[in-house]
């Protein structure tokens, strides 16, 4: 059996096992106190009639590396929500995201390397990129690990490259294998409920790493692509090593009958500004 495949299959038994309330304690919690209203990022998309269990994760700091060319996240950037069935794979709210929702996230140094006067010259040398799943990403290994497998494209934004600019397609994505790499010295930190509803059990300090991964050329930059050779120079693209994205989370597992905030709202998806410049 491949790595992946027994990895996927444990997710399975594991989030079978949710339910409601108690059976969410996975990790010995380090806080506890009576639950409270702090509504959870993006437990709006849960489904109680998909199943009794929801997931959300919400990146708080990363950085995203190609051979120099970096893209640093932000918290809030990016928070992956969905529904956890007693089996199969997680389901996402029926609105195009598959359970990812990202900010655009400003690319320092926009279109040259250089930021430049006047706000990147009134933004027309700015750049901005987000992230955009193209199917629904995989739970791997133990649940609280937070360790997921997925599949996206880079969608690139600035003022001259139109509205489908792209690195990597549903055809041929970027797969971020994100391993789950806390250690003793640097553990994950479990709560329970704290200000959050009754049943929630989350997780601060979540560290998860991918790296070697492929980044095919950009597509449809430009009139008829005509500017995919400029995105591919500022990008570094295309490029198959000296790859990473590193990113620290905070993860929520909790009855998905207790809802939650709406994630297009928390990660200002459809946005105009960055985040690294807001």
């Amino acid at each position: 059996m491949k790595r992946s495949e027994h990895r996927h299959r444990s997710a399975r038994r594991v989030v079978a096992g949710l339910a409601a309330g108690g059976a969410l304690v996975l990790a010995a919690p380090t806080a506890s106190a009576a639950p409270g209203t702090t509504p959870v990022p993006g437990g709006v998309v849960c489904d109680p009639a998909v199943g009794e269990g929801c997931l959300s994760v919400v990146v708080n700091s990363g950085t995203f590396d190609n051979n120099g060319f970096t893209l640093p996240m932000k918290d809030g950037d990016m928070i992956i929500a969905a529904t956890l069935p007693p089996e199969g794979d997680m389901v996402p709210r029926d609105d195009g995201h598959f359970g990812v929702y990202s900010k655009p996230m400003t690319v320092p140094g926009g279109v040259l390397g250089v930021d430049l006067p006047l706000n990147n010259l009134f933004g027309l040398a700015g750049v901005t990129s987000e992230v955009q799943a193209v199917s629904v990403p995989k739970l791997n290994g133990i649940i609280t690990d937070f360790d997921l497998t997925l599949p996206v494209r880079l969608k690139i934004n600035n003022a001259f490259l139109g509205d489908n600019c792209y690195i990597g397609s549903p055809e041929n994505p970027v797969v971020f294998e994100l391993d789950n790499v806390n250690t003793p010295e640097n553990p994950v930190q479990s709560h329970f409920e704290d200000t959050y509803p009754a049943g929630t059990v989350w997780m601060s300090n979540v560290a998860n790493e991918a790296s070697g991964f492929a980044l095919p050329g950009a597509t449809g930059c430009g009139p008829f692509g005509a500017l995919n050779p400029i995105v591919n120079w500022r990008a570094k693209v295309p490029s198959s090593e000296n790859t990473t994205l590193k990113s620290v989370s905070t993860g929520y597992l909790f009855p998905s009958a207790n809802g939650g905030t709406d994630p297009v709202t928390d990660a200002g998806t459809g946005g105009s500004s960055g985040s690294s410049g807001s």
